[in-house]
């Protein structure tokens, strides 16, 4: 953990947001021309009759959830051809805290996951992850933003990277750490913020027994952003969104084959809305560019997009689309990133109060810079969601994944098919 470089850049966010706080109380706090609580989804909406509002205690809200699953996958490996299938039994335990104060706010979350496979024991997997995030209130209409989360997880065998030729999953540890400051006045809000992300991959073995060293992989990322909104009306906002990044490899040549190094940028034009009974959400549209240190990498740049809107046609149902268009890490040691672009369309429908039924379909493309190579993803996943009762929830759930890799350095085709069953467990 690069400890001296989170200090400083968690430092000149505090100065910054400092200055630019004047230290008596303003007008345009949270829940003025900036609340966005005009409309719920189907997903959010409360059901108190069925539970699952967790306990309190004193100024403490706990909320428990174990969720046992029952799978089938009839392409665990994701291969193009001879696929092996699986049934995989699974246990997850999750609890989240929060705070009922009036000013300030903390959260913490805490989840394990362990999946078993029945025929294939050495593609299970135990995942944990847990972080804490609190708000700070000035004054009125200034408040700061911190938290920290850790994380050990493991890669899907669908991975772009060597998870397909490993005899076993390859596992990663990571966390993250973020402070922000906002300050709101009147019809404007100005927001800075700085997050720290180191990543450490584990070394695994190939088919075979030969050893899959992807050290290569593991980096730190560092990114500062800086935005500002201006309110139209109580429901609506445009914004101006700037971010730096800085990228760094633990390894470098010769020990790897190229230095993957990297600064970037993006820079966009936006608007955020949640206008009641019909519509909420974000879009963005700008610029983004990534320039590498080896002059063996050609900069990346282009387009970049980052939206999400919902839409309420009535009660009962809402609709959803996403869009991101973004340059990321590749996954692959001579290629220096990647250009990903995904797009999202879901519906959620309540057929009863205790009853929801949900589908999506998605598209995605990675063209991979410095390797002739682009992975196009189209899938599709439907279920339904029943509350028994007050502590107990039932789903079921179907999901279709394809992927296509073309040019000289394409991999492997794949098709998925996974089936599930999950019992939901609530105070």
């Amino acid at each position: 953990m690069n400890f001296p470089k989170l200090a400083l850049c968690l430092g000149t966010v505090i100065a910054s947001a400092a200055v630019s706080a004047p230290v008596h109380a303003q007008e345009g706090a949270a829940g003025g021309m900036f609340s966005r609580d005009n409309n719920i989804s189907v997903l959010e909406r409360a059901r108190p009759e069925y539970g699952g509002n967790g306990f309190q205690n004193g100024a403490f809200i706990f909320q428990p959830q174990l969720t046992l699953g029952l799978e089938h996958d009839d392409n665990v490996f994701a291969t193009a051809a001879n696929e092996e299938s699986d049934t995989i039994l699974s246990a997850a335990a999750a609890l989240d805290v929060t705070t009922t104060w009036s000013r300030h706010s903390l959260d913490a979350n805490f989840g394990v996951t362990q999946r078993e496979y029945q025929d294939f024991s050495d593609e299970s997997t135990f995942d944990w992850q847990a972080g804490v995030s609190g708000r700070l209130d000035v004054v009125r209409g200034t408040y700061f933003e911190a938290g920290i989360s850790f994380a050990d997880e493991t890669e899907p065998r669908t991975s772009a990277g060597a998870s397909g030729q490993a005899a076993e999953p390859v596992e990663y540890s990571t966390y993250n750490a973020f402070l922000g400051a906002t300050r709101e006045y009147g019809r404007w809000r100005a927001n800075a913020q700085v997050d720290f992300t180191p990543i450490d991959y584990e070394d695994t073995t190939l088919f075979g027994g030969a050893p899959l060293d992807v050290d290569f992989r593991d980096h730190e990322s560092l990114v500062y952003a800086v935005r500002g909104d201006y309110a139209v009306s109580p429901d609506t906002s445009v914004f101006v969104r700037a971010a730096v990044n800085n990228r760094e490899y633990d390894l470098a040549p010769p020990v790897v084959v190229e230095q993957r190094d990297s600064s970037g940028y993006t820079v966009d034009l936006g608007a955020d809305f949640d206008i009641r009974g019909t519509a909420r959400g974000e879009v963005a549209v700008g610029y983004t560019e990534q320039d590498y240190d080896s002059a063996s990498f050609d900069s990346e740049s282009g387009l970049s997009i980052n939206a999400a809107v919902e839409w309420f046609p009535t009660q009962l149902t809402t609709l959803g689309l996403s869009a991101t268009r973004e340059i990321r890490e590749s996954a692959v040691d001579v290629a220096s990133g990647t250009f990903d672009t995904s797009v999202v369309a879901s519906v959620d429908h309540e057929l009863r109060r205790d009853t929801v039924v949900s589908a999506a379909v998605y598209w995605s493309e990675s063209s991979f810079n410095g390797l002739d190579r682009t992975d196009q993803r189209t899938g599709f996943n439907a279920g339904v969601t029943y509350l028994v009762n007050a502590n107990v929830g039932l789903r079921a759930d179907y999901s279709y994944e394809e992927q296509d890799s073309g040019g000289s350095a394409g991999i492997r085709d794949f098709k998925r098919n996974v089936f599930g069953v999950r019992l939901v467990l609530r105070p």
